[in-house]
């Protein structure tokens, strides 16, 4: 699979990009779309980063990308509030959402903002974030995630198998946002595919 995605519907550039260091991640361009069924892998059967655990009533296994992408839009981006949040810091929520649940990933950002963190991105998180440089809301949004990775081994030591590989995408991750955080003057941010 060609990792070129002909969106069928009009998103945004932001979501655009997002959605792309996702499924990147997630093993949807290879030609399985990321299928895998690890037993030990607490989301249990999974394609492209798309849970039976999140999803019980999804086909898994014939899972298109579209229908994928949907998901992830729906379910991931728009309960975030990710598109009324700074480019770079928006991938970050996002990616968050995915891994952790949205709710978690914005309480994690509101943490990091010094507001109440009841899931909401509401007047008080907006004004918050603007008035703030989303380079450093970036940094320390990169760095709780970091802790949280933590927190999921100290509760459940089996999960450390995979403790390299969250790393590792949390590296990929801060590469991605920087490409796009306010100001850069990247001109790879126009290139999402």
């Amino acid at each position: 699979m060609s990792n070129v995605i002909q969106f069928t519907q009009p998103y945004s550039l932001a979501f655009q990009h997002a959605i792309h260091f996702v499924l990147d991640k997630e093993g949807a361009f290879r030609p399985d779309m990321g299928y895998v069924n690890d037993p030990k892998d607490r989301g249990g059967e999974t394609k492209a980063g798309i849970s039976k655990r999140a999803y019980p009533n999804e086909d898994i296994k014939n899972l298109t990308l579209d229908r994928t992408i949907f998901l992830y839009h729906r379910d991931y981006w728009r309960q975030a509030y990710c598109a009324e949040l700074p480019a770079g810091v928006s991938l970050a929520v996002f990616d968050g959402a995915v891994q952790h649940g949205w709710l978690s990933s914005v309480k994690m950002l509101q943490e990091v903002m010094g507001v109440k963190d009841d899931g909401i991105i509401g007047p008080k998180t907006k004004a918050a974030i603007a008035s703030m440089d989303p380079e450093w809301v970036l940094a320390r949004l990169l760095l709780r995630r970091a802790r949280f990775y933590g927190r999921i081994l100290i509760k459940n030591p089996s999960q450390g198998r995979f403790f390299e590989g969250w790393h590792n995408r949390l590296a990929h991750l801060s590469d991605a946002c920087w490409q796009v955080v306010e100001g850069s003057s990247n001109p790879d941010y126009r290139k999402v595919a």
